[in-house]
């Protein structure tokens, strides 16, 4: 995996160098033998879509996510490499080159894939997102809602699941609500094992200790 990540690096940098922190990490018996852990949401469902069954797990080693998975690097403050996109659009996080947090975002509706974000104009630019479906099965994948509390211009809602997974799920007004001309709901869905990288502590103590987890 780390060298499918220095491939993507190179095409998107023009050939400079990749240094990561977890570059130096190298793949261990005991990292390889890592305990089974739970499954990063969402992952069942993409992995019947491509029909691999292969699933990434929290607290897995990084270098177990297959290259052709890897959509972009993102980055995490001045560090390029220790956060990515895969294919999925479901961004992962490994600050020690282990898998602690999940995020993933459903809008119901999405640029066309010959549109770049930033120039969506009118409504034939858009296309319903296939995935927005997820949003009603929140309660199988991620555990049934718990607490819930305004936020920003919407809501904060914390889901547990009986696995340990915490999902912090922010409801927002579509992106594109004014072009399509529709109240729509946009879920952004941060999950971890422990609640301390899913971050929002000013929010996190509260909502923990409404699901009697504080």
């Amino acid at each position: 995996m780390l060298k499918a990540i220095a491939a993507v690096f190179s095409r998107r940098s023009g050939g400079v160098t990749l240094a990561l922190a977890i570059a130096s990490a190298a793949i261990t018996p005991a990292a390889m033998a890592a305990d089974k852990t739970p499954i990063v949401p969402f992952e069942k469902f993409y992995a019947d879509q491509r029909g691999d069954g292969k699933l990434l797990r929290f607290n897995a080693f990084s270098g177990e996510i297959p290259g052709k998975r890897i959509k972009a690097l993102l980055r995490s403050g001045q560090v390029v490499g220790d956060r990515i996109l895969l294919s999925e659009d479901v961004a992962v996080y490994f600050p020690d080159g282990y898998i602690v947090q999940s995020q993933a975002r459903f809008s119901k509706y999405i640029p066309k894939p010959n549109v770049v974000p930033g120039t969506v104009a009118s409504r034939d630019h858009l296309s319903e997102n296939p995935r927005y479906a997820l949003v009603e099965r929140f309660d199988t994948i991620l555990g049934r809602e718990c607490a819930r509390t305004e936020y920003a211009n919407g809501f904060a809602a914390l889901r547990i699941k009986s696995d340990g997974v915490v999902s912090l799920v922010l409801e927002t007004s579509g992106l594109y609500d004014q072009i399509v001309d529709e109240q729509t709901t946009t879920y952004s869905v941060t999950s971890a094992v422990q609640p301390v990288f899913i971050g929002n502590q000013g929010l996190m103590p509260e909502l923990m200790a409404k699901c009697g987890r504080g």
